[in-house]
Formats: C-alpha cells, sequence, structure tokens
C-alpha cells in the first residue's frame, strides 16, 4: 500500500473519531435524550431496541470504515468540488451522511422502529454535522502540503 493511502486510512480514522466524538457528545447531552426517549413522541419499539445495542462496539466498527472513507476521498478528490480543503471537506461530509446516515435513518429507524419522520430528522441533522467534521478532517489531512505520515 503506497504512503498517500496509508495518509487516507489514518485521515479516515482520525476523522472518524474526531466525529463520532462530537456525535456521542451531542446524543449524550440530556436536552437530545429528552428528546429522543420522551415515550410520548417516541415509537415503543425504538425505545425497547435501542437501549440494547453496544455502543462501543458500534462506534469502533464506524471508526474503522471511515478509514474508507479516507481512501475514497484520496481517490476521488480531484472531481470534488472546491477549492480548498474546508470546501473539499465539507462536501465530502455531505457526500458520507447522503450514502450511510440518510439511508439507515430511513430503512432501520424509520421503517423498521417506527420512529416518527420528526425525531429522525432531528438525529439527521446532528449526523451531518458529524459527518462535515469528519469529512473536513480528512480533506484537511490529506490535502496538507508537505506533511508525511
Amino acid at each position: 500500500m503506497s504512503k498517500l493511502y496509508t495518509r487516507a486510512l489514518v485521515a479516515g480514522w482520525l476523522g472518524g473519531f474526531i466525529g463520532n466524538a462530537f456525535l456521542g457528545a451531542a446524543f449524550s447531552s440530556p436536552w437530545i435524550k429528552d428528546v429522543l426517549y420522551n415515550p410520548a413522541w417516541q415509537s415503543q419499539l425504538f425505545l425497547q431496541i435501542t437501549p440494547q445495542r453496544n455502543i462501543a462496539v458500534s462506534v469502533i466498527g464506524l471508526v474503522v470504515l471511515s478509514g474508507l472513507h479516507g481512501a475514497l476521498f484520496k481517490l476521488f478528490q480531484s472531481a470534488i468540488p472546491g477549492r480548498t480543503a474546508w470546501q473539499k471537506g465539507a462536501f465530502w461530509g455531505l457526500c458520507i451522511w447522503a450514502m450511510y446516515w440518510l439511508f439507515q435513518e430511513w430503512f432501520i429507524y424509520i421503517t423498521l422502529l417506527g420512529e416518527p419522520v420528526l425525531l429522525a430528522s432531528l438525529e439527521l441533522v446532528i449526523l451531518l454535522i458529524g459527518s462535515l467534521i469528519e469529512g473536513i478532517v480528512i480533506a484537511n489531512i490529506i490535502l496538507r502540503k508537505g506533511t508525511t505520515v
């Protein structure tokens, strides 16, 4: 594996770690938890199933998967719109969100667990911010000049 793709994997893992740290902080906040786990608003199936997930294993998997996000950014970087690392990274974060989180919210949370669309929309906004952070970190690491991994 070339140094460039090693750097891309590391960028993805770091971006995934930082993006997921934001998500962990956001979804752990009392305000967000009170909204998402309010039994008057949330589906009973969601309330029964989601506390059973293994958060640590989920987050580790997401961070590992983010290495692929870094490699794909490296592969497609010349086709990604924007002139700066911030612009390219924000676009890439939007792509990560659209390719992963948007589908997950629809197919798992809305259609399978019966989560109301309004609550899923709140989650999607939070997930978008986390994805933007991930994309911007990836782009800034990969596009930084004069550094080595």
